[in-house]
């Protein structure tokens, strides 16, 4: 629980300054410019799913399997990492030629070179990330990206000031090595530690793989409609609106997706302590219980007011000028949350070993979201683009339960799934029947239906004194002696 108290806060900090970075961009730049930066962002975001979650999450699992070489399996691991990420620089240079004639916009091509050292950055961050995620070293690697968050936050607005777009674009490789600087540091892997003197890295690169695979798709995926928004409609007004209402729909999907960085190597480190024993399996399947639930505790409430106060949100956050985003932002939070559980029960999978599945799965909801987009977005728009995602998420968190039922058994009990669910229906209903006039207002009323979700659960049993301890116990102010 402290461990995932570590993840979440650092991952809230990471989602502030990134609404921040938008919210402020979004007004500065006005909506023409901030769609272009949106773009840009994506290619970021999928660079960085690329080379980051397979490695680091392949390094953790390994790591926390054989914790003796954890230094022996690192140290070879970033020598490679530092020759992989060379060529991947050079490629992705030559790549952003015909990225930015897909685009149909020239203007994209030097933006997109800004961006050319984050593919060497990333993969050696990648490396030292595992080695601390898979010793259990969540204090640093939370660090890490709260380092990153803040040196991105202050740099965006310094370069953005003095350089415009171009400024604010720069800062992503700049910050992004800050952090790096700061990882190294705190990692120090010595390949002495370990009496391994090499190690067999094709097990890793043969885990990592799909894994990234799976996370490349999924990125890919998140990112097309926005994509394919600029590339069919032309309009960089009607992208920056699009821009806008896909980073309030994500929110939910950037906090609560970082319980896969403790469900992995926990996950696991429990299926290989009894290999192909009943017992391991039941305790990993008690885990991803209790982290679902609470997954769902936090989502589906908020999926509910972000759908009920779309337009009012999207007033309060980029201006009025966005009112426009309000119908895709709508459409979208619905397809957020799906995705946000198909990424969650995709990392148990992950865990399980199943890697290569998750990829499929993950190929062919990209498939269905292209060959949507390019039907709906000519005849709908914004809203034919949020529609294909959502639909799509969806689809694919369905296949995914089915699958991670069958491999580990009932990951949610029934009972919790449905009193939340009830609980989130009635906060949508009060939301809905209490339009505010103000939209300075609306972060009252979410306080409010906060205060009535947490008494509904109350009245309903759903929250209990062990859920009590385990907040206590995520947070590093109550000691376990006061916790028994």
């Amino acid at each position: 629980m402290r461990n995932a108290a570590y993840v979440l806060s650092a991952q809230t900090v990471l989602l502030l300054s990134g609404t921040i970075i938008s919210l402020g961009l979004g007004r500065y730049l006005g909506p023409e410019l901030y769609g272009k930066y949106g773009v840009i962002l994506s290619v970021a975001t999928v660079m960085n799913i690329i080379l980051t979650p397979g490695i680091t999450q392949a390094i953790a699992k390994f790591v926390a399997e054989k914790k003796e070489d954890a230094g022996a399996i690192t140290a070879a691991m970033l020598k490679r990492q530092l020759a992989t990420g060379l060529l991947l620089t050079l490629l992705y240079f030559a790549m952003a030629i015909p990225l930015t004639a897909a685009l149909k916009d020239k203007s994209l091509l030097q933006l997109l070179w800004i961006l050319t050292p984050m593919a060497l950055i990333y993969g050696t961050t990648a490396a030292y990330s595992g080695y601390l995620t898979g010793l259990g070293k969540f204090f640093e690697q939370s660090a890490q990206l709260i380092i990153y968050s803040t040196s991105r936050l202050l740099l965006t607005f310094i370069l953005a000031y003095f350089f415009s777009l171009a400024g604010a674009i720069a800062a992503l490789p700049a910050s992004a090595l800050i952090a790096l600087a700061y990882t190294a540091i705190a990692a120090k892997p010595k390949a002495e530690e370990s009496q391994t003197a090499a190690y067999p890295l094709k097990r890793i690169y043969k885990l990592a793989l799909p894994i990234a695979i799976f996370s490349g798709l999924i990125t890919i995926f998140m990112s097309t409609d926005l994509l394919m928004v600029q590339a069919l409609l032309h309009d960089a007004k009607i992208t920056g609106y699009y821009t806008a209402a896909s980073t309030v729909a994500r929110i939910p999907f950037f906090v609560l997706t970082a319980l896969g960085m403790v469900m992995l190597p926990t996950v696991a480190k429990k299926l290989a302590s009894r290999q192909d024993s009943k017992i391991a399996m039941a305790e990993a399947r008690m885990f991803v219980q209790r982290a679902i639930r609470y997954v769902l505790m936090l989502l589906l409430p908020g999926t509910a007011v972000i759908i009920a106060t779309a337009k009012l949100l999207a007033m309060l956050l980029y201006g009025s000028g966005y009112a426009h985003a309000a119908q895709p932002l709508a459409i979208l939070a619905a397809g957020t949350a799906a995705m946000t559980l198909a990424y969650l029960l995709a990392t148990v999978l992950n865990a399980s070993g199943k890697s290569a599945t998750a990829a499929a799965i993950s190929a062919v909801m990209l498939i269905a979201t292209v060959a949507a987009n390019i039907i709906a977005i000519p005849q709908y728009g914004m809203k034919g683009a949020a529609i294909a995602m959502t639909a799509a998420s969806i689809a694919g968190a369905i296949i995914f339960a089915a699958i991670t039922r069958m491999h580990i058994g009932k990951f949610v009990k029934y009972g919790s799934l449905l009193k939340i669910t009830a609980a989130s229906v009635v906060l949508f209903a009060i939301a809905k029947a209490v339009p505010l006039q103000n939209k300075f207002l609306l972060p009252v009323e979410y306080a409010v239906l906060g205060l009535i979700y947490i008494i509904m659960l109350a009245a309903m049993g759903e929250i209990s004194s062990k859920d009590v301890k385990d907040i206590k116990a995520s947070t590093p102010f109550f000691s376990p002696s006061q916790l028994s």
